[in-house]
């Protein structure tokens, strides 16, 4: 499985295995099959066709990655034909030649709330639109991450390969790998600039053996040579806030554990046609204040208040077969006895601690019971 994290220093001899359509990735529940965005806002309708293709397990949902991605799991090995067929029937797989490289993150309120300096969704659009074009970036890795930031800093924090801060209504800075490296280009000048990194990546990957899945891995720097005198040299080095709740006539709520419901499914629908997916598992919804009260209704986190800002767990047993515990249904009856506090609080099955913060956090590590979990908090979060 895959998450944001530091690159590696080193080229790796393994192939990457980020699951997607075209190669699910096998779990103990089965088959898991993720789906990226291209950091594009999806259809109510799309999601709904999602889940009606996991609607017969026991416990059906959607999940959110840290990348705004979508996954569905627990599916039959292999893959069936009819399974791969009405995921593509929801549109979320325009290019199924590039459907594991739309790994693309994106200020999830640009244009929207009037922060930022400019509106990055044309932008989002037309580089969507060119990677999926050009055939040779189909080759990228799957873990190859454009992290594109309208200036407010929420996700150029984000371990990104080609990243993007704006500097004003019109100009963006372009950044390869590190804060080392970058462009400073007219907004209208920059998907054509990420995707001739994108090229050059791939050429350089090539050259080399085809190891690296990340631009820090190279052994030669991509693009052409730089001073980077206009990067914005504290971008993404201070906490960001992340709204959630009203903001202005628009909504953001939060998704517990990431998991989307039928019912969180049936309330967007009352009140959108689509949704943006954020790298933190929430969503946008556009014009949906008013709806806030229902989409509380059916589960969905609209207060900073609620537990579900702080509570976060693994994908546990039986899911994992390394995990010790079913992290979930601690982790919901851990919720409404959570105490107020400041840290994060992750609860995992196994040692590994899979999709942990990285910042500092409350280790739940395989707790016996919410009692005992309950007494591990108040030691540590203090």
């Amino acid at each position: 499985m895959c998450r944001v994290s530091e690159p590696e220093t080193q080229p790796r001899s393994a192939a990457d295995a980020c699951p997607g359509l075209s190669r699910p990735f096998l779990a103990a529940d089965g088959a898991i099959v993720r789906l990226r965005t291209g950091g594009l806002p999806i259809s109510v309708s799309s999601l709904q066709g999602l889940m009606s293709i996991v609607a017969h397990q026991s416990d059906p949902s959607i999940q959110l990655t840290s990348r705004g991605a979508l996954q569905i799991r627990g599916l039959a090995v292999p893959l069936e034909a009819e399974t791969r067929d009405a995921v593509v029937s929801t549109g979320l797989v325009p290019s199924p030649s590039h459907e594991l490289v739309r790994n693309v993150v994106v200020s999830p309120l640009t244009g929207l709330d009037g922060d930022g300096y400019a509106d990055l969704r044309p932008l989002v659009r037309d580089l969507d639109s060119m990677i999926c074009a050009d055939p040779g970036l189909a080759a990228l890795p799957g873990r190859f991450l454009f992290a594109l930031d309208d200036g407010r800093g929420d996700v150029i924090g984000q371990s990104f390969d080609l990243g993007l801060i704006a500097t004003g209504p019109h100009r963006v800075t372009v950044l390869a790998g590190s804060a080392d490296r970058g462009w400073s280009v007219p907004l209208t000048g920059a998907a054509d600039l990420l995707i001739d990194l994108a090229q050059d990546f791939v050429r350089a990957n090539e050259a080399s053996g085809g190891g690296s899945w990340h631009v820090a891995e190279l052994d030669r720097p991509i693009g052409t040579p730089t001073d980077c005198s206009h990067r914005p040299r504290d971008a993404g080095a201070a906490p960001v806030s992340r709204p959630l709740g009203a903001v202005g006539d628009h909504a953001v709520v939060g998704v517990p554990l990431g998991l989307l419901t039928p019912a969180h499914l049936e309330a967007l629908a009352s009140c959108t046609d689509r949704v943006g997916i954020t790298p933190w598992r929430s969503l946008v919804i556009e014009n949906g204040a008013a709806a806030l009260p229902r989409l509380a209704t059916a589960g969905l986190t609209t207060s900073a208040a609620s537990p579900w800002v702080r509570l976060h767990a693994c994908t546990g047993s039986p899911g994992c077969a390394r995990s010790t515990l079913d992290t979930r249904s601690l982790a919901r009856h851990l919720a409404p006895r959570l105490p107020v506090g400041l840290l994060p609080v992750h609860v995992s099955g196994c040692e590994r601690r899979c999709g942990t913060p990285t910042t500092p956090f409350v280790d739940l590590l395989a707790p016996k019971s919410v009692d005992a979990a309950l007494e591990l908090i108040t030691m540590e979060d203090r």
